[in-house]
């Protein structure tokens, strides 16, 4: 059976999961430079070693609520269609396996997450951990 490693990161209580491959690194939280006049999602940019980066805060983009960053906080940045952008998360330290017979696809959610954004639901031991379609979450209308 196939198996594929999933970064795992937080976000108000709930475990999110992006397919390890779209992860270039994880960072702490650094001076963020808002750009005016862009989505209320994007938080703006920060420079990560001399490369200009445009991060997203994942809370507003999830539709959940504000959060404060803290020393657990990190930016996750991914490689999605040669792009590399940040997403903010309340934590993020972890890599599970997760078989590919234990992804669950088309169902259902929770009202506060957008049904586009989900790929699946991946269970991991005694845990779910909602698997994020990154193309569908920084896709912009």
């Amino acid at each position: 059976m196939a198996e594929k490693q999933y970064v795992v990161f937080n976000l108000d209580g709930q475990e999110f999961a992006v397919d390890i491959n779209r992860v270039k690194t994880i960072e702490k939280v650094t001076p963020i430079t808002r750009v005016p006049g862009s989505l209320d999602f994007i938080m703006g940019v920060i420079n990560l070693r001399g490369e200009v980066i445009p991060v997203i805060d994942m809370r507003r983009r999830m539709g959940m609520k504000p959060g404060k960053f803290n020393d657990e906080s990190r930016i996750i940045i991914v490689v999605v269609n040669d792009m590399e952008v940040g997403m903010t998360a309340d934590s993020a330290n972890e890599v599970i396996n997760i078989e590919d017979d234990q992804v669950e696809n088309n169902m259902e959610f929770s009202r506060n997450i957008d049904d586009s954004f989900v790929e699946g639901v991946g269970k991991a031991e005694k845990r779910i951990v909602v698997i994020l379609n990154l193309e569908r979450i920084l896709k912009i209308d």
